[in-house]
C-alpha cells in the first residue's frame, strides 16, 4: 500500500478519518510500522468532512454498514465524477461501495 500510495501521490484523497483509523490500526497490529503509516498519510491529499457529509452517511444503504465505513463512502460519493474508486480491504465496505456503483481498489 505504501508504494502504491507513493506512486499515486497527489491523486489519492482521503478524509482525516483515515488518519485516526490507520494510526490506531498500526499501533495495535504493528507498532514498529508507525513511520511507514505516517509516510502513507503524507502521500495522500487529506480533507476534512463537512456536516452534510455526516448527514449523508447517516442515510446511506445498506443499514448494516458500520458508521465509519458510511462516512468514508459518503465522502467518496461527494467527489461525484471526480471519483475513480475507493481503496478498502473491508468486505462490507466493498459490498456497500458496489451497491452505490463505486469501484474498489485494494492495492497490496
Amino acid at each position: 500500500m505504501a508504494s502504491w500510495a507513493a506512486d499515486h501521490e497527489g491523486q489519492v484523497v482521503s478524509s482525516d478519518l483515515l488518519r485516526t483509523e490507520l494510526l490506531r490500526a498500526t499501533r495495535r497490529e504493528a507498532p514498529e510500522q508507525m513511520q511507514r503509516a505516517r509516510a502513507v498519510l503524507d502521500a495522500l491529499m487529506m480533507t476534512s468532512l463537512p456536516v452534510p457529509t455526516f448527514e449523508r452517511a447517516g442515510t446511506l444503504e445498506p443499514d448494516q454498514m458500520r458508521n465509519l465505513d458510511a462516512l468514508h463512502l459518503a465522502a467518496a460519493l461527494e467527489l461525484g465524477d471526480e471519483l475513480d474508486g475507493i481503496i478498502t480491504y473491508d468486505d462490507r465496505l466493498t459490498e456497500a461501495a458496489a451497491l452505490h456503483g463505486v469501484e474498489v481498489v485494494a492495492p497490496r
